[in-house]
């Protein structure tokens, strides 16, 4: 039993070992890169935002037609609603 937590004990030490030396020799390469990402990003400049336009579409007489009798049929249910309140 105790040969078994003194194993487990020196595997935990061992992968904490390899941890520190990946991070001691890894860390300051990572850093430096996105430091100097950092400061390229920076660095270019920016577009200027672009406005939205949105044209307006002239309407053609069907469609005026039609929209004609959406607006009666909104004002007839309009008016029901009115009545049965």
């Amino acid at each position: 039993m105790s040969l078994t937590i003194f194993i487990a004990v020196c595997v935990l030490g061992i992968d904490f070992l390899i941890y520190v030396l990946f991070q001691w020799t890894f860390a300051d390469k990572r850093r430096a890169l996105q430091k100097k990402l950092a400061q390229q990003r920076q660095s270019l400049p920016s577009e200027p935002a672009r406005p939205f336009l949105v044209t307006l579409r002239k309407v053609g007489p069907q469609t005026q037609a039609r929209l004609q009798k959406v607006r009666e049929r909104m004002a007839v249910g309009a008016e029901r609603e009115r009545r049965s309140a």
